[in-house]
Parts: C-alpha cells; sequence; structure tokens
C-alpha cells in the first residue's frame, strides 16, 4: 500500500456551486484490485491515491449542523449530527490535529471487561449486552452526570473517560494522544461491516457497469428485515456497524435529492417494492442502530463506474452526496472512503468537508491522507501484530495518533469476498475467534463483514455464525480471576486515586500509575488462592497517550516466577500495549502473576490487567 506524504492542513473554501452538483462513489475492493494514479492498489488494497506535503496541525472544528444525537439519557433524537465543533486539539494530535483529551472533572464507571450491559452509542469498551438487554461483565458507560458517550442531541461528544484528562492529578498525558473521539471509538473495538449492492444479485464484487437498477431485489426486505440486521449484530457483541450506502458500481442505497443521477441509479429505481414507493434503506438503517443505541457508520466509495468518476463534475456530484449522508441520517461515527482505484479524487477537500458537516466524525481512508482520522492496518486478512500503534510518524518526523482498522469478511475462506454469493459459507466460530485475537487483541479495532443475501436477510449460515460468536464473546471476559485482588505496586504516583488495585477493578476509566520520574513498574498480582485462566489482557489509558515500548508477563508455580509462554510457544512479553494486548495460554493454574514495565515513555500506566477462564 503505497504511503502518501502530507502538506499543512489547510480549510477549503467550498463555493455554493460545489454543494448543489454532488458526486457518488464506490471504491470497495474486489479480489483483484486496481492500480490508481498516485498510490498502488494490489492484490484487493484500499490504499488511496498519494497526496503531498507535511503534516496537519491544529484543531478542527464544523460549523454545518442539524439536530440530533443521543440525550443524556441514552436514547436518540432524530436529525443529523451537529457539528458544532470538534474538541480541542492538545500538543501531538490526531490526522487531522484533532487530538486532545477532555478536560472534565466528570467521574464514571465504564468497565473495562466486556460483557457489559453498554449502550453501543457510546462504544464502551468490548462488552456483550444481550438483545434481551442482559449483560455477562457488569460495567456501564456512564458518566457522573448520567450521560452515555457518543454524541448527545446538543451536538457535544461525551467521551467514554471523561476523568482522563492531563489536569485531574495523574502522570502527563505522553503526546500524541488521540481526540476524544478516537478514543472512543478504539474502546468501540468490535466493529462490522455490511456490503449490500447490485453485486449481491449480479455474482461480481465490484458490480457490471451494464446493470440495471432493477437488478437489486430483495424480496425480504423490510424495517423488520433490517432491525434484525442490527439486533444479531448487538446480540453478537458489535457496538457499531457500517453499512456500504454506495459501492464502487455508483449505486445508491437511499434516494438522493441533490444527485439526480444518483437517484436515477438508487433504491427508487430498483425491483424493490419498498424503493419504488420512496423507501430509503439508509434511513432504515439509521434508525434500526439509533433505536438500538449502535454507532453507526456509512461507506461511500470515491471510485464510481456509472458516473464515472473521471467526469470534471464528479467532485462535485460527491461532495453532494456526502452532505446528504453526514446531515439527514442522525449521527454518524465513521465515514469509509476506499481508495481503490480513486483517481484524482480530493482526498483533502473531502475529508475537510467530512469534518465541517459533522465534527465528530471519524473518517477512515485507505491511505495516510492528510486530516483523516483511522487508518487502515495494510491487508484484508485480519492480522495485526504486536508492533501495532496508534502512534505514525509523519514524513516531517512528527508523531500522530492516527489508529489502525483492520477489516475482514466472513467470506474470507470463499476467495475474500465481501458481498453474499450463492452457495458461499462464512468462516467457523473458530476462525472468527482467531480473527478477534489477531487484530482487537494486537491493538487494533477490527471491522468484520456479514453481508446481507440477496433476499435482503442475513443468511442462516451467517445468523449461527454470529450467535456462536456471541456465546462465546461474552463468556470470555465473564471471569477475570484478577479482579479485587490483593496487588502490590513497586512504586505508585503520590496523588491519591492511582494505586494498584485500579488495574484490578475492571473500569477502564481507572488506572495505576507509577511513581514520578519511572519508566519501568512492576505490578503484582497475590490471589488468595491459586488461580487457573487461559487469556491474559492487558490495558493502558490511551488517553494518556501510548506509553509501554516493553513489557512482560511473569507467573509464580511453585514459588518460582517465570515468563510463560501463549499456546504457540512464544512469550508473553511485547512492547506495544495501547487500547488491548491479548495473550492466549494453554490452560495454565499459577499462585500469582505479575505484570513488568520494562520500559516506557514517561511513568507506566495500566487501566487494566486480568486473566480470563473462558
Amino acid at each position: 500500500m503505497h504511503r502518501s506524504y502530507w502538506h499543512p492542513l489547510v480549510f477549503l473554501a467550498l463555493s455554493a456551486a460545489l454543494w448543489q452538483c454532488g458526486s457518488a462513489s464506490s471504491g470497495k475492493v474486489g479480489t483483484g484490485g486496481v492500480s490508481s494514479p498516485g498510490g498502488s492498489t494490489t492484490g484487493g488494497s484500499r490504499g488511496a491515491s498519494a497526496s503531498s506535503g507535511g503534516a496537519p496541525s491544529g484543531g478542527m472544528t464544523g460549523t454545518g449542523a442539524s439536530a440530533g444525537g443521543m440525550n443524556a439519557g441514552g436514547s436518540i433524537s432524530s436529525g443529523g449530527a451537529s457539528a458544532s465543533g470538534s474538541t480541542g486539539a492538545a500538543s501531538g494530535g490526531g490526522m487531522g490535529g484533532r487530538g486532545g483529551t477532555a478536560a472534565s472533572s466528570g467521574g464514571m464507571s465504564a468497565g473495562g471487561g466486556a460483557g457489559s450491559s453498554i449502550s453501543t452509542a457510546s462504544g464502551g469498551s468490548g462488552g456483550r449486552s444481550a438483545s434481551d438487554g442482559s449483560s455477562g461483565g457488569g460495567e456501564t458507560d456512564a458518566d457522573s452526570s448520567g450521560s452515555m458517550p457518543g454524541i448527545q442531541a446538543d451536538g457535544t461528544f461525551v467521551p467514554t473517560c471523561p476523568n482522563l484528562s492531563p489536569d485531574a492529578g495523574g502522570p502527563p498525558a505522553v503526546t500524541p494522544v488521540p481526540s476524544p473521539e478516537q478514543a472512543t471509538y478504539q474502546h468501540t473495538e468490535l466493529t462490522a461491516f455490511l456490503h449490500f449492492s447490485l453485486a449481491t444479485f449480479d455474482g461480481t464484487e465490484q458490480g457490471n457497469p451494464a446493470d440495471k437498477p432493477t437488478v437489486f431485489a430483495p424480496t425480504n426486505l423490510t424495517q423488520d428485515t433490517v432491525n434484525s440486521w442490527v439486533s444479531e449484530l448487538k446480540a453478537a457483541g458489535f457496538r457499531q456497524a457500517t453499512l456500504v450506502a454506495k459501492h464502487s458500481i455508483g449505486f445508491c442505497l437511499w434516494p438522493s435529492k441533490l444527485t439526480n443521477h444518483c437517484n436515477q441509479y438508487s433504491v427508487a429505481e430498483s425491483s424493490w417494492s419498498e424503493g419504488q414507493s420512496g423507501g430509503d434503506l439508509v434511513k432504515m438503517w439509521t434508525d434500526a442502530m439509533q433505536a438500538a443505541d449502535m454507532r453507526s457508520g456509512v461507506y461511500l466509495a470515491p471510485w464510481d463506474q456509472h458516473y464515472p468518476s473521471s467526469s470534471s463534475s464528479y467532485q462535485s456530484y460527491f461532495n453532494n452526496q456526502l452532505q446528504e449522508l453526514a446531515t439527514n441520517y442522525g449521527p454518524m461515527y465513521e465515514l469509509w472512503l476506499d481508495g481503490n482505484n480513486a483517481g484524482s479524487f480530493d482526498w483533502t477537500g473531502v475529508v475537510n468537508l467530512a469534518h465541517q458537516l459533522a465534527a465528530h466524525l471519524l473518517v477512515w481512508t485507505g491511505d495516510n491522507i492528510e486530516g483523516s482520522d483511522i487508518r487502515w492496518i495494510g491487508s484484508e486478512n485480519a492480522q495485526a501484530s504486536r508492533t501495532t500503534s496508534s502512534v505514525w510518524t509523519a514524513p516531517d518526523g512528527k508523531n500522530l495518533w492516527y489508529p489502525q482498522e483492520s477489516d475482514v469478511s466472513d467470506r474470507l475462506p470463499d476467495g475474500d469476498h465481501w458481498f453474499w454469493h450463492p452457495g458461499e459459507n462464512p468462516m467457523a466460530v473458530s476462525e472468527m475467534q482467531s480473527v478477534y485475537f489477531s487484530t482487537i487483541g494486537m491493538n487494533s479495532v477490527l471491522i468484520f463483514n456479514v453481508p446481507p443475501s440477496n433476499t435482503g436477510a442475513f443468511d442462516p449460515n451467517d445468523v449461527a455464525l454470529l450467535q456462536q460468536f456471541g456465546t462465546w464473546y461474552s463468556s470470555l471476559y465473564a471471569n477475570n480471576a484478577l479482579k479485587g485482588q490483593p496487588v502490590t505496586a513497586d512504586s505508585t504516583w503520590a496523588t491519591a486515586g492511582f494505586d494498584g488495585s485500579k488495574a484490578v477493578d475492571e473500569d477502564i476509566c481507572t488506572y495505576w500509575a507509577a511513581a514520578a520520574g519511572k519508566t519501568t513498574g512492576r505490578l503484582e498480582v497475590d490471589p488468595t488462592s491459586s488461580i487457573t485462566f487461559s487469556v491474559i489482557s492487558i490495558r493502558e489509558p490511551i488517553e494518556l497517550g501510548e506509553r509501554s515500548t516493553g513489557y512482560h508477563v511473569e507467573i509464580k508455580q511453585n514459588g518460582t516466577w517465570n515468563t510463560p509462554t501463549d499456546s504457540s510457544g512464544t512469550q508473553v512479553k511485547g512492547t506495544v500495549i495501547g487500547e488491548r494486548q491479548l495473550w492466549q495460554l494453554n490452560r495454565t493454574t499459577a499462585d500469582a502473576i505479575a505484570l513488568v514495565i520494562d520500559s516506557a515513555h514517561g511513568v507506566p500506566a495500566i487501566s487494566e490487567f486480568g486473566a480470563y477462564n473462558p
């Protein structure tokens, strides 16, 4: 994947004419990949075309807005996401200068372990809340005022951990740091993708340019169907999902009012009966997501085979489509801009426009595009590494907060297909579990594709996979052998509230910190009786930056301390911790366990140290 260069972030003045013509694009990658000017995309790469220059700086503020979002009680009101301005940037910043931690005195009980009854509009930490509201882990994601994390009805943004700010009495942040939106997104961890378009019906991956809109002919696509998509995803543990609103073929899942060409090649002209009578699949989707307290995202591909995207008026056409999607469907949390075959697309202008339309919207680009908030892991096989970091060094040497997202389709065994095709089956639940550990367990957010079938509903095999995974996921963090156990730290931050017990309280908004001036530390948990476990989880308070540069785990057996090996024979030690590191072990019994920070940027800090026996 070609890495693009950076230049200082410049907010582009967009004329009124730009807003009246908009354009739809599609850019989802197929199995072959297509090269595009300015950046190569081979083998299905999602890389965006290159840009040039240095690193952006400064805070991002937005101006456009419509009402809508989440109120303090957790329900979501209608309307577009407010763009009253994103939170201010701290030094270091995020990709678009949007970095910075929220300075708030509000406390919060937002447990770090999964299996929680969390609001999905909040992007809580890796928990599973069953469709009946039950939970397996017991954390909640509401701050002391009762607000759930995420976009509020007044357009403001409540982060997962408002109390984690540089002025809260703890050690200083290690820059760069995430924006509140980035940190809350990373705490979400498990997100979904839904690919549904003409390719679902014509047997291709990129669509056939000769296809008429009538090719889109689902036989069982109603609001209840879409509600079922959402409920199946939520019950499996997903807290955010992104719908492909327009893929590379140019077919739109909504009846566009600003782009007539898109409207003529959309659900409005399809064989879908509800589409013919004014149905809007994007609205059905976002309504279902908001009703379920799920975070919505949308995929809008720059490549468009139908308009086409090579047209001189295409950029204006695309911008109008973006305006519709960002402002007419309630709060949006992520915008996916696929770089496949994007050509001379105005990446910088579109990223800036997205932030102006919706101040809290995070923008994913396949390559390192100035101002974007989330980057691609670099492959579509769900494989991060023990060195996967949220910190990226720009060509000018400036470090920026730029978290990595891993995308994979549940159709991976059938040739990396993203759309539903007859006769194909999803991966086994054991493979999905491996995907979880190799992405979320290595400091990356996972976006996992589950494609609706040609009826409009999920294939029964996909439903079975989600149910099996959900059962496993709800048990994964249910039994933490370290929770509330006696802890000894070799040093502790002088201010009260940062002692070792904070690392075993299942609250990601509290943390242990070593003493001032320390760059190493040892956190030793001595349970009242021996413990048995097969999964170790380690998390840092990422709101204060990535800190560890070297760590290892030790266990005490028969009076002797040693470093265990994981199920592959690798010693449990690494460099980056970040949002989460998960280690799978063969079932192990120990009398005590210790986390040793061998080196760190600044004072070591650990929000959660857990040992589980699912």
